[in-house]
């Protein structure tokens, strides 16, 4: 016999059991096997999405720092 029940784990964690009569009395195996559920998505974080449309790459904000540091060394250079 198998008996399967989907239920909701509550803070305590304590699951209450009450069995049907027709089990038979002595020892049962119990097995938990929690759901495997998709983590609901964050919707702050998707709100986000989109909102870096048309701003400098990684690699435009380097070139500048490169200039604004080969600037700087002509700056000293010249002191």
């Amino acid at each position: 016999m198998t008996i399967e029940r989907i239920v909701d784990v509550p803070v305590n964690r304590r699951i209450f059991l009450d069995l049907p009569p027709e089990l038979p009395i002595g020892k049962v195996k119990i097995s938990i096997f929690p759901l495997a559920e998709k983590p609901k998505a964050d919707i702050a974080f998707l709100s986000m999405r989109g909102s870096c449309k048309g701003l400098d790459t990684m690699d435009a904000y380097f070139a500048r720092k490169r200039a604004d540091m080969a600037h700087e060394d002509r700056k000293e250079k010249k002191s």
